[in-house]
């Protein structure tokens, strides 16, 4: 895992969010909280979950508006001491849940107004 580096390497879009999910850690399950969302990840802070310098873990969450819940797999790429948040990338999303992610993010984007403006 490496600390936040000076340069974004982030190549997604990202929105702001207030998400409490799962994050599933050698299979137990800590609640998180959400900031940022892309197609390809999110900004995790911890809450109440315990040191342990796993890279891998499993995500659940909803997203607002949205009655199922997406299960993917995704890796901690980098630590924000500072916000105690670490980003995880999406390693693994069934294409109908990376589906209810993309429409979501284009729908936030309120693209129209983007366009006008």
């Amino acid at each position: 895992m490496q600390a936040k580096q000076a340069l974004d390497k982030r190549a997604d879009f990202r929105i702001s969010v207030d998400l409490l999910l799962n994050k599933y850690v050698k299979g137990r399950p800590y609640l998180c909280r959400a900031t940022n969302l892309s197609r390809s990840g999110l900004l995790v802070h911890r809450l109440f979950e315990p040191e342990h310098g796993e890279t891998r873990v499993g995500l659940q969450f909803q997203l607002p508006g949205c009655d199922r819940v997406i299960t993917c797999a995704g890796r901690i790429v980098f630590w924000d001491e500072q916000l105690g948040a670490h980003g995880v990338e999406f390693t693994s999303v069934a294409p109908e849940h990376q589906a209810l992610l993309d429409t979501f993010l284009l729908r936030s984007m309120d693209w129209p107004a983007a366009l006008e403006a």
